[in-house]
């Protein structure tokens, strides 16, 4: 019965090994750009500082193309409903990021936008490390995003 049990466990395990699974993009098709600057000017220091890190592989000057960029982060947490003692019961976290670009003769400018909703929490540490973690989403979404932009200027 164990030996069934192992041998159907690797049988399994070779399988899924084996049937060429790749994620998307992990092809990393050849990237010809980089990111020259990023200044944040009147930001959020915690949640530029994750989007600076999210973008440090491409700051490395290896390309032709370069970009300079300008970026301001307006980060609020704001109550949204409170109970009938007046403590907050939920609170929208947004960010508003705005990207000046700059490559040559081009000057753009992006802008995009998150919200979340979070729950009061009884622990205030908790509390900090959730919205910690939801610093983290959004810095991971808003720099996917830039990229993405990135690539379609660099495509024309």
């Amino acid at each position: 019965m164990i030996m069934k049990k192992i041998l159907i466990t690797n049988l399994l395990f070779f399988l899924l090994l084996s049937c060429g699974f790749a994620p998307i993009y992990s092809s990393n098709k050849k990237i010809n750009f980089y990111i020259e600057s990023i200044n944040f000017k009147n930001s959020d220091k915690e949640l530029s500082n994750f989007i600076k890190s999210n973008l440090n592989n491409y700051l490395l000057d290896n390309n032709e193309k370069k970009f300079k960029i300008e970026a301001t982060i307006n980060y609020n947490k704001n109550s949204i409903s409170k109970n009938s003692r007046g403590n907050t019961e939920e609170y929208e976290i947004s960010s508003i990021s705005t990207f000046r670009i700059f490559q040559g003769e081009l000057n753009k400018t992006i802008q995009f936008k998150d919200v979340n909703i979070m729950k009061n929490f009884a622990d205030e540490f908790e509390e900090m490390q959730y919205e910690k973690n939801v610093k983290k989403g959004m810095a991971r979404s808003i720099s996917s995003r830039l990229l993405m932009q990135l690539s379609t200027i660099n495509a024309n």
